[in-house]
């Protein structure tokens, strides 16, 4: 297995795999959320990352944002994640690929940006606390709190209200807009 993480433009070969796979992606419009893979969902994008399975075969891939609705330091990471391969649903933990993933996303932000708090957020509920404890298996401490951040520009929309587990600098939550999920 290896993660590879880099920074559009800086690494034409992955470059062009993943555009390769975003687009198998994209075209594959069974998938319920098909159009969050459209080349423009990735215009904010400070990062890339494929991990690659044991045999080379790219298994996950996803990126890591930065957005201007989010206060500076804040980035996205599994953002866009999508399963390239092993395919499998319903999970009792977090998968090697998408922990690993994670960490290398992690890192390439403590090496190459101005990142003081990182987070995952998804539009559903009761998520937060089964990834929160299996992403600790890969040394990561997420928190949570009880409310929905504003994760695009869209305060309208009711899909850009996401909860969010987080690691970081909690003072930059004060700054961003949210409300509370009671």
């Amino acid at each position: 297995m290896k993660t590879i993480t880099w920074a559009p433009g800086t690494d034409p070969k992955h470059d062009e795999l993943f555009e390769q796979l975003r687009a198998e992606h994209y075209a594959d419009t069974s998938h319920r959320l098909w159009k969050n893979y459209a080349r423009e969902a990735f215009n904010d994008v400070a990062a890339l990352t494929i991990y690659f399975d044991d045999h080379g075969i790219p298994e996950v891939c996803s990126s890591t944002t930065q957005r201007s609705c989010w206060p500076t330091g804040a980035y996205r990471i599994h953002n866009r994640v999508w399963k390239a391969n092993n395919k499998k649903t319903f999970l009792r933990k977090v998968s090697p690929s998408m922990g690993y993933s994670a960490t290398s996303q992690i890192e390439w932000l403590k090496n190459n940006s101005d990142c003081e708090l990182y987070f995952i957020s998804r539009q559903t509920d009761h998520w937060d606390s089964w990834m929160i404890e299996n992403f600790k298996e890969y040394g990561i401490d997420f928190k949570t709190d009880n409310y929905m951040y504003l994760t695009c520009p869209n305060e309208c929309d009711e899909t850009c209200w996401q909860r969010i587990i987080y690691h970081g600098n909690t003072g930059l939550l004060q700054q961003w807009k949210r409300r509370s999920n009671n």
